[in-house]
């Protein structure tokens, strides 16, 4: 089947073993990667998963999200996050006003953008965000002239 990556980590389906595979409908399962081929210059694979033996069975997948367990992930190097340990953060001002919680990562090519429950966007940019604090749940930011408003 097909599978487009998302990874910022080269090869990343090449080097995985068990992925969680998130069906649109249906449970989450455990699966076996047999074999996994990158299409070349695209983020796009060619997998095979260990149990999908034939095309209806890798078409009732379409649409679902494959996820990598807890712990196969590489280190990244200190101020960079995975998104999903960014989404749920509450977000803060400096002033210590609440602005909600990440709901998404907006990737816009010069800098990804955090949108919030309550539909603010926040700018992941230098100047604005102040601190990540994964063990306490939160992001504090320093909000730009007019950016709440």
């Amino acid at each position: 089947m097909k599978v487009t990556c998302f990874s910022d980590v080269p090869d990343r389906m090449t080097t995985l073993q068990t992925v969680c595979v998130r069906p649109p409908q249906g449970r989450a399962f455990l699966s076996e990667i047999v074999e996994a081929k990158q299409l070349p210059h695209r983020p796009v694979y060619l997998v095979r998963l260990a149990g999908i033996d034939n095309r209806d069975q890798a078409r009732s997948l379409s649409g679902a999200s494959i996820c990598t367990q807890a712990g196969q992930s590489p280190q990244l190097p200190k101020g960079t996050y995975y998104v999903a340990d960014l989404i749920g953060l509450q977000v803060v001002t400096d002033q210590g006003q609440v602005l909600g919680r990440i709901t998404e990562v907006i990737r816009t090519g010069a800098n990804d953008v955090y949108e919030l429950d309550s539909g603010l966007l926040i700018p992941a940019i230098a100047d604005v965000i102040q601190e990540v604090n994964l063990a306490d749940d939160v992001m504090v930011i320093t909000p730009l002239a007019g950016m709440l408003e």
